[in-house]
């Protein structure tokens, strides 16, 4: 009987050590399958054509990324354009989550064309990863016009209802939905020309065929700085380089302040232990000097939020398009 119970205990503690070990094993598994990714490059689709300021925010970051992602995991930029930023915000939305298939996306195709458009995906199709920048719309004049100020512009536009022409890059983009807003907020009546980009509306402006453009503040900045256009406001939130001394909107007494993001986004169902790698790996490259001298030489700053704040930047941006799109009756 002694001998028994010996064999029995013994038996019981060579068991023990099996279930350990194989506990211990799956503990090292785990460990290994949280840090397995990435194992190949990422594609990180840009909706744009190449070239923009989107394409090149994008390819700043994909330059320094591998210094950041586990086993010098390299990003590879991918255009795809078309619809306004739509076609590519798509193909994204419908992509395994794998992590492998990332965008940088913007404000339009995200906060915007759902409310214009019959898009397949809305915010809550995507995982949030980082928040990259943000810029700011500028109202802009000939430096020979005779507004010399905000206050001169919205003068002469109430006093003369229905004459002023203002160019956008295109009809319900931050920039028309901005001064749909400010419309609005100081009771204007002013004739939209919507264009096929924001060069397009500036070379306008230039030539005298409109009398107001807005543009992003990256757009703006070079015709600003050599003076043959001159800044009457920002219609973002915040003060922008180059336009120091510019007023913002709301410093004019209009609550109105929409600016456009870029923020780095993925199909939604991301594995917990992808996203933080991402976000980790993003939330450094938009701190490595490389990046933030490419970015200076677009007028842009790093600005990144966590993808908690980023869904709420996101959620916060669609409420306020969509409130101004409803009113202006361009809303589906």
């Amino acid at each position: 009987m002694r001998k028994s119970v010996l064999f029995k205990t013994l038996l019981a503690g060579i068991m023990a050590l099996f279930v350990l070990a194989a506990c211990g094993n799956n503990e090292e598994a785990n460990t290994e399958s949280e840090t397995d990714f990435p194992e190949k490059s990422i594609t990180m689709i840009v909706p744009y054509a190449a070239g923009g300021t989107t394409d090149t925010t994008a390819r700043a970051l994909a330059n320094v990324i591998s210094d950041y992602l586990p086993n010098d995991a390299s990003i590879a930029v991918e255009n795809k354009d078309g619809g306004a930023g739509v076609v590519g915000m798509t193909e994204v939305a419908h992509a395994n989550p794998d992590g492998y298939t990332i965008a940088l996306a913007t404000s339009g195709p995200m906060t915007i064309a759902p409310h214009t458009q019959d898009t397949s995906y809305d915010l809550d199709s995507f995982d949030y990863i980082a928040q990259a920048v943000t810029t700011p719309n500028i109202l802009l004049v000939n430096d020979d016009s005779p507004w010399e100020d905000y206050d001169d512009f919205i003068e002469y536009v109430k006093e003369h209802p229905g004459e002023v022409t203002y160019g956008t890059s295109g009809a319900g983009n931050s920039q028309h939905i901005s001064m749909e807003a400010l419309a609005d907020e100081e009771d204007l009546d002013m004739e939209h020309v919507p264009y096929e980009g924001g060069a397009p509306a500036i070379t306008a402006l230039l030539g005298g065929h409109i009398d107001v453009s807005v543009n992003q503040s990256v757009e703006a900045l070079p015709q600003v700085e050599s003076g043959e256009l001159r800044a009457l406001v920002n219609t973002g939130s915040y003060t922008s380089k180059g336009f120091e001394d510019v007023p913002l909107l709301e410093d004019e007494g209009v609550d109105v302040a929409l600016d456009v993001w870029n923020a780095i986004v993925a199909p939604a169902g991301l594995p917990e232990e992808v996203q933080e790698i991402l976000v980790d790996a993003f939330e450094q490259a938009l701190d490595d000097e490389r990046v933030i001298e490419q970015f200076d030489k677009l007028g842009i700053e790093p600005a990144f939020e966590p993808p908690e704040d980023l869904r709420e930047i996101a959620e916060e941006t669609y409420e306020k398009h969509g409130e101004v799109l409803e009113n202006a009756g361009i809303s589906e």
